[in-house]
């Protein structure tokens, strides 16, 4: 069955929404330690140098990279389809402005396809597990250069998540089967319709590789890539075992200037 365009915007504020629930539990989505905080500000001081940049954050979910780029200085805007997922970010700046913590981060709900700006509107955009999810990928890449200011950067984190391979089939299988046992909690209704995953051309995940085409295509220069292998052995050294089994994934930040 293919599915309409209304459709797909619908699955995935539905599946985001009910992945709401649990996001900033799940370990690689929620931040766990200092020692990942650090990670995180290094890697975004290196990518998208500078202070005080208007920066947003593409598909920010529970705004936990927002945040943090807010605590760095920035004036973030972050948008979502999920609204239940904008609730938790938005609760989180609360809590944060009410803790003593200057936060200057807004939500709203927005199209990662086609974010609702003008042209030039942002010194930096960033995205973190969102390209993989995208039924038009290019589209989206190019939407995001538009809404750059000439010179800004765009900064793309994504990752191969499932290789195909017997290993990653195995660990999944165990990790899942711990997960279900030890917390009750069935992690496969996070996922995506089967008619859904076949609609998306990178259901399985995106390799840096055909990241990096996207920007070329695009028109940004001066594209990076840095491999966050070290990121995900910071992320294991705080998860407990069921989660760890499974967790290996080929991980990245690709970054190109407008």
């Amino acid at each position: 069955m293919t599915l309409s365009e209304d459709q797909i915007k619908g699955e995935i504020a539905k599946r985001w929404d009910y992945s709401s629930q649990r996001y900033d539990a799940y370990h690689g989505h929620g931040i766990k330690s200092d020692e990942e905080v650090a990670f995180w500000k290094a890697l975004f001081g290196r990518i998208i140098p500078g202070e005080r940049l208007n920066v947003l954050d593409v598909g920010c979910g529970t705004g936990e990279i927002s945040l943090l780029l807010a605590g760095m200085g920035h004036r973030v805007t972050g948008i979502d389809l999920s609204k239940k997922m904008l609730d938790r970010a938005a609760s989180k700046a609360k809590a944060m402005a009410q803790a003593g913590h200057e936060v200057d981060a807004k939500f709203m709900i927005g199209d990662a396809e086609s974010p609702p700006f003008e042209n030039g509107s942002f010194d930096a955009i960033v995205t973190r597990h969102v390209l993989w999810t995208l039924p038009n990928p290019q589209n989206a890449v190019t939407g995001w250069k538009r809404a750059l200011k000439e010179g800004g950067t765009l900064g793309v984190i994504d990752g191969l998540w499932n290789d195909g391979s017997l290993e990653t089939r195995l660990r999944r299988k165990v990790g899942n089967l711990l997960i279900l046992i030890v917390e009750r909690n069935d992690i496969s209704r996070d996922s995506y319709s089967p008619e859904m995953n076949a609609t998306l051309p990178h259901s399985k995940g995106v390799s840096a590789a055909t990241v990096r085409e996207y920007m070329e295509k695009a028109g940004l220069r001066d594209i990076g890539t840095e491999n966050l292998a070290d990121l995900i052995e910071i992320q294991r050294r705080h998860m407990p075992f069921r989660y760890k089994i499974s967790y290996k994934y080929n991980y990245y930040a690709v970054y190109g200037t407008k």
